[in-house]
């Protein structure tokens, strides 16, 4: 048996194949592939994914027909690489791997006609992104690849094959990890080249026809043009609304394309912008946020800021509101507020900072707030008055509180931000945020100073929230989120808030 060929790096990502005598008849075998047999190994971060055990034999590859692989690479390349958006509303702050089989499982009974229609755009999801789609009949990890914002998340479960034989187990626990786009696409793409450049050499017609067909979609990969590649990442409407308006106001296109591959390194901040927002936004909307990023552009980070700023956090893989709490801790401590007796004043914060305000109505409610902030940028925040949330100013204080954290730890390898906190924006940076917001302007030392001596009830609740300035429900969940009071308490005072509205 020849040697593995491989590609990219195996303590980052690597995919690695060979093929291999088949002892089958070849009238045995798939009719379509049956050429092709092979092993397969996949490898992120040290890890062999696709390690398993058979019959108390270990194996680091999985043995079976590579062409239905290939083939599923090259149909979906578009999406693994570009598409971030589940097809279903999704508030779990989970990876893509285990937020589509549960998002699956809710929907398998589906009865009603809009059930059964999410439960068809899931699936649809699931085959364009994980990898046991490729191949019914193979025996692959639960792997799944999808965008996020400008890196590639690889994620997957320990859920072993349906239909495996006696004896077979990948040695997996759920797992994720997010890597630069270069990284992941470089060595799939150099994978493909190598398939149909050395197939094997016992071929008949319909094999070459295949390899052909193969090579044909590869072909037409490398011609896709850059806003082809952009649209898999916004639904196809709200890409044509902001490519509209983007060009009726001169915002140019900036958009780094990969060298010598079809991959989109770098997402223009336009297209970055509404990666959270819902597809049904007006034109006047995507007006008014296209024009506010282009009256941010030509100015920097203060020497403060830039101070702040830490671009190596990257997406959140632990729980989000423990990592937004130590975040915030870790910020009131730089700032010298770790033990102070007066409420965090956002507006002040920010204006030290050299963070603009800007507060204005939009037509939709759905956009609670924006983040722009960076190379080139002047640093703002965006507040939607339109939004609920919006409505009262401890909402508004959150909403300075929330999107300050995008700008200071969002801003990934782009060393920027333009960040939509809107319904479609990954769940998990949104909790991150969200808890991070709830930490610095509710800090312990603050919430012990203000706690009531005797039992805390729905009255003292709200006197306490109006003390600290932030709103009752979200002083609630924050005294439990940090063990003030337990579950049985916050559950009653849930119910005492819902009959005071």
């Amino acid at each position: 048996m020849t040697e593995f060929i491989r590609f990219g790096d195996p303590s980052r990502f690597e995919v690695a194949m060979r093929w291999a005598s088949d002892y089958e008849p070849r009238v045995r075998r798939p009719a379509h592939g049956g050429w092709s047999t092979g092993e397969l190994r996949v490898t992120v971060g040290n890890l062999v994914l696709t390690r398993h055990e058979f019959t108390g034999n270990d194996r680091d590859a999985v043995h079976w027909y590579l062409f239905p692989f290939f083939e599923w690479l090259a149909t979906n390349w578009v999406s693994l690489l570009h598409e971030e958006r589940f097809a279903w509303r999704d508030n779990h702050a989970v990876p893509a791997a285990t937020a589509v089989f549960m998002a699956l499982r809710r929907l398998i009974d589906a009865r009603s006609e809009s059930e059964q229609e999410e439960y068809t755009a899931v699936q649809r999801w699931w085959a364009r992104h994980a990898l046991r789609a490729a191949d019914s009949s193979a025996l692959f990890p639960d792997l799944v690849i999808r965008r996020l914002v400008n890196d590639v998340e690889i994620s997957w479960t320990a859920r072993q094959p349906s239909y495996a034989p006696d004896g077979y187990r990948f040695m997996l626990a759920p797992g994720a990890a997010t890597l630069p786009i270069s990284e992941v696409a470089a060595p799939l793409w150099e994978a493909l080249a190598w398939a149909v450049s050395a197939p094997p050499t016992d071929l008949n017609a319909d094999d070459r026809k295949s390899i052909a067909e193969l090579k044909r979609k590869i072909d037409q990969l490398r011609l896709l043009p850059l806003a082809a590649l952009q649209q898999a990442y916004l639904p196809t409407e709200l890409f044509r609304k902001v490519e509209r308006v983007r060009d009726s106001i001169g915002l140019h296109d900036h958009s780094i394309r990969a060298t010598s591959l079809p991959a989109i390194t770098q997402f223009d901040d336009a297209v970055l912008m509404f990666g959270g927002v819902s597809p049904n936004i007006g034109v006047q909307d995507t007006r008014t946020l296209l024009n506010l990023l282009e009256n941010q552009i030509g100015g920097q980070d203060s020497f403060e800021l830039a101070e702040l700023v830490d671009t190596t956090i990257g997406a959140p893989l632990t729980t989000p509101f423990e990592e937004g709490y130590d975040l915030a801790e870790e910020l009131l401590d730089d700032l010298d507020l770790a033990d102070g007796t007066t409420v965090v004043d956002m507006r002040a914060l920010v204006s030290r900072l050299g963070i603009r305000v800007i507060e204005q109505h939009l037509h939709t409610s759905t956009i609670r707030g924006v983040a722009i902030a960076g190379t080139k940028y002047y640093p703002a925040i965006f507040v939607n008055l339109t939004s609920a949330y919006n409505a009262e100013e401890p909402g508004r204080r959150f909403t300075l509180a929330h999107e300050f954290f995008h700008i200071l730890y969002d801003r990934k390898r782009a060393r920027r931000i333009t960040h939509s906190s809107g319904p479609w924006a990954p769940p998990g940076i949104e909790k991150r945020a969200n808890a991070f917001a709830a930490m610095l302007l509710m800090p312990r030392h603050l919430v012990r100073n203000f706690l009531p001596h005797d039992d805390l009830s729905r009255d003292s609740l709200f006197d306490m929230a109006t003390a600290i300035e932030v709103g009752a429900t979200a002083l609630l969940e924050h005294l439990f989120n940090i063990g003030v009071i337990d579950e049985f308490k916050r559950d009653e005072l849930r119910a005492a808030l819902e009959t005071s509205v």
